[in-house]
């Protein structure tokens, strides 16, 4: 079985966007010392997370989203009326709102900021593919990339499965949330 791998958001009940500092408190155990290679960007956090409910390696990738923040932050001030009484125009009073709101997001400790955005799932032994093929279907594209050890077949729903060079066997699964996954987390917010 491919031990709750079906939805990635309730792996280990990891959830899409969820903060770092709610994962360390899922997991106080675990040591999720920051990782640092050569493809992460600025605004990432990389990390294993060493559960021992989880068969293998896992591997969470986290993103702020700082730079955007700062920026329309910037927007918002720029078009605020400078000479408006503020108390008594209602486009004012919005702007307001909404400058304190990136404030505040942007005050908070950086564990609160960042967002989980992808699982990876290493396991210490090998799936057989024919799991995943019986939740998701058929491949909805097979990618080949130079360094991979065999194709990668990646399902829509933001599955991508990592294969042996003979086709049979999952040596690693990767969860990208997608946009669905991100718009229902809005929606409960």
């Amino acid at each position: 079985m491919l031990h709750g791998f079906a939805h990635a958001e309730s792996f280990l009940g990891l959830e899409p966007l969820q903060s770092l500092s709610s994962v360390r408190q899922r997991f106080p155990a675990a040591k999720l010392d920051a990782e640092h290679p050569p493809w992460l960007k600025d605004n990432q956090f990389y990390c294993m997370l060493d559960a021992d409910s989880a068969d293998g390696l896992v591997a969470l990738l986290f993103e702020h989203d700082d730079e955007k923040r700062k920026q329309k932050l910037a927007d918002l001030q720029k078009s605020l009326p400078a000479t408006v009484n503020h108390a008594d125009n209602p486009q004012a009073k919005s702007l307001n709102l909404l400058i304190r709101q990136q404030r505040e997001a942007l005050a908070r400790p950086l564990d609160e900021r960042l967002a989980l955005v992808r699982i990876r799932w290493i396991p210490e032994k090998p799936q057989r593919l024919a799991i995943l093929q019986s939740r998701y279907g058929k491949p909805d594209a097979i990618e080949i990339k130079s360094g991979a050890p065999g194709p990668i077949f990646v399902w829509q729903r933001g599955v991508h499965a990592y294969l042996t060079p003979d086709r049979k066997l999952v040596k690693m699964i990767e969860f990208w949330f997608t946009e669905d996954d991100l718009a229902e987390v809005f929606l409960k917010r």
